[in-house]
């Protein structure tokens, strides 16, 4: 995967950005609004180099190796240190110590949200967001120096700092007699500043050992060059890193994914209720037809259950081949017959036969004066011979009806 080195302003709205490949520069050199990176970056690893200025760092010896445990022990740890209440900072350490001693960082919460804010923005994923003076180089007998036009960032076994470059002689003496019977070998600046400090810092500082570098490719090289993650601390940490961070954009949401679950659920309860009503009824159903089958054909062989109406289906249509050439077939009076009794309310099919022209109909009414009327209606609309035989129990009036039709 190609990796983007991507340096970001203090307001994040300018950045300067350029590929690297195996701790060098390729490619082109970029400069402009942040937004304009993001068609560089996409699907590659992302490297934000942030201000120093803005993030305190100190090297902190800590107990034990479980690095949650470390981060909550870390705001205690250098609370005397730092002026800001920690309760509005942001702590991250390095990925492992160097000489028991692991490099903590400090930020204030408001300025990781702005940068995190601004990136995303910008449509850019970011791998890991580190201060630029953590992308020097770290050995334990040098000092690394960057000399930028307004500014200096210095690496040391000593301090890691940024400065203003007319303090910078001052800062690295005091530095120097610290480091007593253990100064540096060598003080390696690189000089990116395009001005002659050099001149004065070397007037300023007579007793420290300077190699100055060209920077021949600005300080992009020089952190591209030195950039080594396990020496130095991502601050995509905690609630800032990429799989913890997700929960932190979601929060908002899990109101309303709580009830849209609770609604599905209800949903699925109500679904399982009409399932279950819609078995019975198809229960009800099943002996309902069996009932009428057992009725329509009492002499025919009981079929198995659930092919009730298939079987009688069957049967109708022999019975239709059978007769189809009368003149009053039984196609011909259900035809007939049907409109007469679907029209009239309260009235229930039983039964059905036919023979030769004759149909016999075994119906429930409401009423047992309801007889009358229907078998009159039957007989004015049909001109057939219709006899009726009813009879009452427990208030259910069953009625048969004889139709002989003319023919």
């Amino acid at each position: 995967m190609r990796s983007i080195l991507l340096r970001i302003d203090p307001t994040a709205s300018e950045a300067s950005w350029q590929r690297i490949e195996n701790g060098r520069l390729a490619g082109s050199f970029h400069q402009g609004r942040l937004s304009d990176a993001k068609r560089y970056t996409y699907g590659a690893h992302v490297i934000v180099l942030v201000s120093s200025e803005d993030v305190f760092m100190t090297r902190l010896a800590l107990p034990g190796k479980n690095r949650n445990k470390l981060l909550k022990a870390v705001p205690f740890a250098v609370e005397d240190q730092i002026v800001d209440d920690i309760d509005n900072l942001h702590f991250a350490l390095s990925p492992q110590p160097d000489q028991d001693k692991y490099i903590v960082a400090a930020v204030e919460q408001r300025l990781m949200n702005y940068w995190d804010s601004a990136l995303k923005a910008a449509g850019i994923q970011a791998n890991a967001i580190v201060p630029d003076v953590l992308a020097l180089l770290d050995t334990e007998d040098s000092w690394t120096v960057l000399l930028e036009p307004s500014r200096a960032i210095v690496r040391s076994s000593h301090g890691l700092f940024s400065s203003d470059i007319e303090n910078l002689p001052f800062m690295l003496n005091n530095m120097h007699a610290e480091a007593g019977d253990n100064p540096p070998a060598e003080v390696t600046v690189y000089d990116c500043s395009e001005a002659s400090y050099m001149t004065s810092l070397q007037a300023l500082s007579p007793n420290i050992p300077f190699n100055v570098v060209e920077c021949t490719e600005g300080p992009l090289g020089v952190f591209a060059k030195y950039y080594e993650p396990r020496r130095s601390v991502n601050l995509l940490q905690g609630e800032f890193h990429y799989k913890q961070g997700m929960s932190r954009h979601f929060k908002p949401w899990i109101p309303a994914a709580a009830l849209f679950v609770i609604w599905i659920g209800w949903q699925l309860i109500l679904n399982i209720f009409a399932l279950v009503d819609l078995n019975s009824q198809s229960e009800a159903l099943t002996t309902q037809m069996q009932q009428v089958h057992k009725s329509a054909f009492a002499s025919a062989k009981v079929p198995i259950a659930g092919y009730e109406r298939s079987d009688m289906e069957a049967r109708l249509k022999k019975l239709l081949e059978k007769q189809g050439q009368a003149s009053n077939s039984l196609q011909e009076m259900l035809v007939t017959t049907a409109p007469i009794i679907k029209n009239l309310k309260g009235v229930t099919v039983n039964g059905i036969r036919y023979n030769n022209g004759k149909l016999d109909l075994e119906l429930t009414v409401q009423q047992a004066s309801e007889v009358d009327p229907l078998k009159s209606k039957i007989e004015s609309k049909t001109g057939w011979a219709v006899k009726s035989q009813a009879s009452t129990v427990k208030g259910v009036t069953k009625v048969r009806l004889n139709i002989q039709s003319s023919s």
